[in-house]
């Protein structure tokens, strides 16, 4: 039996339960689980087969054995950018921003044109959002843009950046375009919200307060000036 088979079905499971496309998560997360413990066991040198356990671990409410495949797929390949990317999910996860900027940084350092960059790019600027350098996120932001600008995810992290920093005429802006896009079942980044209530709520009162002003933006649009 082949490694590759059981890493890829591993990652298959993990990208249905992230992108909500499984009809049965739990089931679903225990056959990626078995899968990567399998290609572990197949091939225990192989830095795939770690990623591809810290990735299923990320989303079956498993972020402290994802952080420790992750570790372990780095120190079998020091540049291999997806271990480096999952640590820094799952440190995100567990609600380290500060653990998870480093990594995610050197992941798309290594790999800038990765096919889930969307999620990585959102990712690495809700760390820094959540470590105070909003600034800094709304940089990470433009880059993710640039990359994906279709990704509903991204424009309202980029409204709620905005509207932290009290640039209204821009979240406004970033919400309206958000809202204008057909919705994916699902931005990967649900266990962030599940693990990380705090952070959930501030992200849904800034995207409200954003969102506000395109209503009001709207309604003063149909006043007519003196």
């Amino acid at each position: 039996m082949l490694p590759e088979a059981q890493i890829w079905r591993a990652r298959v499971s993990a990208g249905l339960i992230a992108y909500s496309w499984s009809e049965n998560p739990h089931a679903d997360g225990r056959e990626g689980l078995d899968a990567a413990l399998r290609a572990i066991y197949l091939d225990a040198w192989n830095p795939y087969a770690h990623y591809a356990l810290a990735i299923v671990s990320a989303y079956t409410g498993r972020a402290d054995q994802a952080i420790l495949a992750a570790e372990r797929s780095i120190e079998l390949g020091p540049s291999f950018a997806l271990g480096y990317l999952v640590l820094g999910m799952a440190r995100l996860f567990t609600g380290d921003a500060v653990g998870a900027l480093k990594p995610l940084a050197r992941g798309l350092e290594l790999n800038p044109h990765d096919p889930q960059n969307a999620v990585w790019f959102s990712l690495l600027t809700l760390a820094l959002f959540f470590t105070g350098d909003v600034e800094g996120a709304l940089d990470t932001g433009h880059v993710a843009l640039k990359a994906r600008p279709d990704w509903p995810a991204m424009l309202r992290i980029h409204a709620c950046c905005h509207m932290a920093l009290g640039h209204r005429q821009e979240a406004r802006r970033f919400a309206a375009a958000a809202s204008d896009l057909l919705e994916p079942a699902g931005d990967a980044l649900g266990p962030l919200r599940v693990g990380n209530k705090d952070w959930a709520t501030r992200l849904d009162r800034l995207l409200r307060e954003a969102e506000h002003q395109t209503i009001a933006s709207g309604r003063n649009a149909n006043v007519p000036e003196d």
